[in-house]
């Protein structure tokens, strides 16, 4: 089995000049925060590869089953809503939906409160879909976590909701 290594180890042991951080000089290993930026960037697209290679029996696009899992955690949500919490355009949402209430895998209804938004909802046959995805996804994921403790897991969580966090914070600095 290739193994394929994230190591960057010349880029790992550059220093950055000294800063200044609380009145005190410290050493920052700026090749660290590279390499660990470098390998997340690695992990992220190959597990989105990996994941749409064994999807791609469901005869979804990523996109589309990002969709039908959204919309199975908010019933009744609006386009809007739904664009938001996918990060995609108003434009791009409708014309997600279109395309799957078209494949018969959701429905608009009208929306009592807005009679200019439709509620989206799933149909009976985008149930047994989603219940593949699923099963697809606990299998990955033993596959990806594999000698991961429950500890390792839960640090993983923490560092990880700390960096969202953290560009969350970035990214409303600049708007």
């Amino acid at each position: 089995m290739q193994s394929h290594s994230l190591s960057l180890d010349r880029t790992e042991r550059k220093i950055a000049p000294r800063e200044r951080a609380g009145g005190s000089l410290v050493k920052t290993p700026r090749g660290k925060r590279r390499s660990v930026s470098l390998k997340l960037a690695i992990v992220a697209r190959r597990l989105r590869l990996k994941y749409d290679q064994r999807a791609e029996e469901s005869g979804l696009t990523r996109a589309q089953w990002s969709v039908l899992a959204v919309v199975s955690r908010r019933p009744g949500a609006t386009q809007r809503t739904l664009a938001d919490l996918l990060s995609v355009t108003d434009v791009t949402a409708g014309r997600m939906v279109d395309r799957l209430c078209a494949d018969g895998y959701l429905e608009r209804r009208d929306n009592p409160e807005d009679r200019r938004a439709y509620r989206i909802y799933l149909t009976e046959r985008a149930r047994p879909v989603l219940a593949r995805l699923s099963k697809l996804s606990t299998l990955f994921e033993e596959e990806v976590f594999a000698n991961f403790t429950d500890e390792d897991l839960a640090r993983l969580d923490d560092l990880l909701g700390l960096m969202a966090r953290n560009l969350a914070d970035t990214c409303m600095e600049r708007t």
